[in-house]
């Protein structure tokens, strides 16, 4: 409902105006008109609560117990599907190429295959305390590169033993994988148990610091009779937890150096070439936007854009470099 009313003008202008003649032009005065609207709220913006004062904190209270149990449900079909990926059996050849690898990391040759599978197939205490031995004389830092020198000083004996303990592995004593002889190699431990799901924990044993005899025989499975590739196996099981975070750092300390001699080699390159060479116009490496991308994930930025090779250099230069490498927060106090 709508009403106008007109107001004595004296109680604004300390006067009475004159009378209206319906030209505002050309009266200075005029009578002040005001409306006034009468409005009836229907429906409120904020109903009123009915009933129960509590109920919208009993519904958060429901919405976040729902939520809860949707939490716990992702995490058991998550847990499951681990378990699933789990039983499933890599392929041998994971096995061979996982240990082959850290065999080629320690120095070993592919002539040293047979020699290396009699050592496994000997008892182990003597054999271990031979390779530590050997470790704490070189001054090494990781047990596996003892192995070329204790193989090289058991001459064809280890050899003649190592064809026996393959044979009655059922392995056969041919490398059939001589056009890839690193693979042949691991295969060996795998002969011993050596599996890849365990291979972060191998590397840990061979980088640990005390005495792994001392482990080994500690382990329940093992007796004295056991060989030595099946003690370092149960023993890898039995202290998987020990020996996985000693893995864990190994494999990143190597990469680190590999990385500080990419950088050095690099460095050594005339600086003509680095800062003015045709490579700077090309594209940018898959290399690069790979660096890129791990970078801006480690900022939690999105990808960015680079136009060139040599803008994408200085670009992962001036971030730092491999994130992977950089000192942490709890590292640089």
């Amino acid at each position: 409902m709508i009403r106008a009313a007109t107001l004595p003008s004296e109680c604004f202008f300390g006067r009475n105006p004159g009378v209206f003649g319906g030209n505002f032009r050309a009266k200075a005065t005029g009578t002040v008109i005001f409306f006034f609207k009468e409005i009836t709220v229907k429906n409120p913006a904020m109903p009123l609560a009915r009933g129960n004062p509590r109920y919208p904190l009993d519904r958060l209270t429901s919405l976040i117990a729902a939520a809860r149990a949707d939490m716990v449900a992702a995490e058991a079909e998550a847990e499951k599907a681990e378990a699933d990926i789990a039983a499933i059996e890599p392929h041998p050849h994971a096995h061979g190429q996982t240990a082959g690898g850290d065999c080629h990391y320690a120095g070993l040759q592919p002539g040293h295959r047979l020699a290396l599978a009699g050592l496994l197939a000997r008892p182990w205490r003597l054999s271990l305390v031979k390779l530590e031995v050997a470790k704490l004389e070189h001054k090494l830092d990781y047990l596996l590169k003892t192995f070329p020198s204790v193989l090289e000083s058991g001459g064809g004996v280890l050899a003649e033993e190592g064809a026996t303990a393959l044979t009655e592995r059922g392995e056969a004593v041919a490398d059939k994988f001589a056009h890839k002889p690193m693979l042949g190699i691991g295969l060996v431990w795998h002969r011993f148990g050596f599996n890849h799901r365990d291979r972060i924990a191998w590397v840990g044993a061979f980088a640990y610091r005390g005495g792994l005899s001392q482990l080994v025989d500690g382990t329940a499975s093992v007796d004295r009779d056991t060989a030595l590739g099946d003690a370092l196996t149960a023993t890898v099981k039995t202290y998987a937890a020990l020996l996985a975070p000693l893995g864990e750092r190994e494999l990143h300390a190597r990469a680190a150096r590999r990385d500080a001699q990419r950088q050095a080699s690099w460095s050594s390159v005339p600086e003509a070439y680095r800062e003015q060479g045709p490579w700077r116009d090309r594209a940018p490496t898959k290399g690069q936007r790979h660096m890129m991308q791990r970078i801006e994930a480690a900022r939690g930025l999105p990808m960015i854009e680079i136009g060139s090779r040599g803008d994408s250099s200085e670009w992962i230069a001036d971030a730092g470099g491999n994130p992977r490498f950089q000192p942490s927060t709890e590292e640089q106090r």
